[in-house]
C-alpha cells in the first residue's frame, strides 16, 4: 500500500497530448535570447553532435485541425541546449568510493564507467531513504506512519494538503527553485464535489471501484470510477483514498520541462496522508546544475508551421485552438549514451481540442527549436 519498494543497499558496478495541469512560464513576446541576458557566454556546439529532435508522430487517417490565436515569438539564429549530468560518479570518484571500501586498485582499473549507484540508509526519525544516482532520484518512507486505513470520509482542505507538502520539502533542506507549483493528482475531492454537482453520487459499485483503487501503488486520474446519477441510485456515504498524490513538475531557469508528448517531467511526487495530513513516502530529484551551449535554431516560420501541424504530436484527433504560447524544455535522452540527458528549448503551445463527439479537453503542442 506504499509508493515505494525496498531497494537494495550500496551496489557499485564498475567500469501533442491531453493536459491535466498547465505549467506557469514567462511569455515570450520577445527574442528567446532575451531570456538568458544573466547567463555566462557558452561554448558553441560544445556538446558535439547531440541527438536529433523527436520526429512528429505520424497518425494515418486523423484529419483534425489547429488554430493558433496566440502571438508567435520570433527566434534568434541559436537557443542554448542544457546538458545534464546523472549521479553516477565519474573515474575518479569511483575509485575514492572504492578505495574507501579498500577495494583493491588493480580490480578498478584505469578508466572505469560507473554503471549504477544506488545508497539507501535510515535517518534519527526511522524514516527510510534511497538514492539512485542513474536518475538523480531520491525515494523515501516513513516507516513510523503506516497508513491506517486504505480510505477516509473525507480530504483536508487543498491549501492544508500542499502546504504541508512543501513544508516537508524545506524541513529537509530540499531547494524549491527548481519545482513548480504543488498540484494534486488526481484530485478526488474537487472530482466529487463536481460530480455532487452535477446530481451525481457514489453507488456501491463505485464505493467498492474506490476500495480497490485505494489500494493499487498509484493513482491516476483515468481511474476515479463513474458515478451514477443520485435519482437512479442508493446512494452511500463517499469515501475517498487516504493517499494523497501530490506532484510539483520539474523547471529549469523557471522553465518547464516536458517530454515529447507535452507531459510535464515530474520533479517531485509526495504521498499525504488523509488522516492527519502528514508527509509518509515519496520521491524527487536531486539538484544539479546543467552545462549549456548554443546550436542552431529553426526559423519563426519553421516554427509557426511546425506549430500549426500538431509538433511533435502529430496532427490531433481533433480541432484545436492554441490561445497561449510559452517557452520551455523539451527533456531528451541520448540512445547511445544513458547517462547523457538534455534539455532542448521548445516552444510548448496550450489551448483545448473538440473532438468529433464534441467533446473538449486541454491540450497541449511541443516544439522543438533546435535545427
Amino acid at each position: 500500500m506504499y509508493l515505494l519498494s525496498a531497494i537494495t543497499a550500496l551496489t557499485l558496478l564498475g567500469a501533442g497530448c491531453s493536459i491535466t495541469k498547465e505549467q506557469v512560464s514567462p511569455k515570450i513576446a520577445e527574442p528567446i535570447g532575451d531570456i538568458f541576458t544573466e547567463r555566462p557566454i557558452s561554448q558553441n556546439q560544445g556538446f558535439g553532435n547531440i541527438p536529433p529532435t523527436p520526429v512528429a508522430r505520424l497518425r494515418p487517417g486523423v484529419s483534425g485541425s489547429v488554430r493558433i490565436t496566440a502571438e508567435m515569438p520570433s527566434l534568434q539564429k541559436s537557443v542554448t541546449v542544457l546538458s545534464v549530468k546523472t549521479g553516477l560518479p565519474n573515474g575518479t570518484q569511483l575509485r575514492n568510493i572504492a578505495g574507501s571500501f579498500n577495494l583493491p586498485g588493480g580490480i578498478i582499473g584505469s578508466n572505469p564507467i560507473s554503471q549504477s549507484l544506488k545508497l539507501e540508509w535510515r535517518d534519527a526519525d526511522q524514516v527510510m531513504w534511497s538514492y539512485s544516482g542513474a536518475e538523480r532520484k531520491i525515494d523515501f518512507i516513513d516507516e513510523t506512519k503506516p497508513l491506517k486505513t486504505l480510505t477516509v470520509s473525507s480530504w483536508p482542505e487543498k491549501t492544508v494538503i500542499t502546504e504541508n507538502a512543501l513544508a516537508f520539502l524545506s524541513a529537509h533542506g530540499i531547494n524549491q527553485r527548481r519545482f513548480g507549483d504543488p498540484y494534486i493528482l488526481p484530485d478526488w475531492s474537487a472530482w466529487y464535489a463536481g460530480q455532487s454537482a452535477q446530481g451525481r453520487c457514489m453507488d456501491l459499485a463505485a464505493l467498492n471501484r474506490t476500495r480497490t483503487l485505494s489500494a493499487t501503488p498509484l493513482l491516476a486520474e483515468e481511474d476515479l470510477p463513474a458515478l451514477p446519477e443520485s435519482l437512479k441510485t442508493a446512494c452511500l456515504k463517499p469515501e475517498f483514498p487516504s493517499r494523497i498524490v501530490v506532484k510539483l513538475n520539474a523547471t529549469q531557469d523557471g522553465q518547464g520541462i516536458y517530454d515529447a508528448n507535452g507531459a510535464p517531467y515530474y520533479g517531485a511526487t509526495l504521498i499525504v496522508d488523509a488522516a492527519n495530513g502528514a508527509v509518509v513516502s515519496g520521491s524527487f530529484l536531486a539538484h544539479v546544475d546543467p552545462d549549456r551551449s548554443d546550436y542552431p535554431a529553426i526559423t519563426s516560420e519553421e516554427a509557426a508551421k511546425a506549430m500549426a501541424s500538431g509538433g511533435l504530436g502529430g496532427t490531433p484527433a481533433g480541432d484545436v485552438v492554441i490561445d497561449d504560447v510559452t517557452f520551455e524544455w523539451l527533456r531528451v535522452e541520448d540512445e547511445k549514451n544513458a547517462s547523457a540527458v538534455y534539455l532542448y528549448p521548445a516552444l510548448i503551445g496550450q489551448g483545448a481540442i473538440t473532438f468529433r463527439d464534441q467533446k473538449t479537453a486541454s491540450y497541449r503542442i511541443v516544439v522543438p527549436l533546435v535545427k
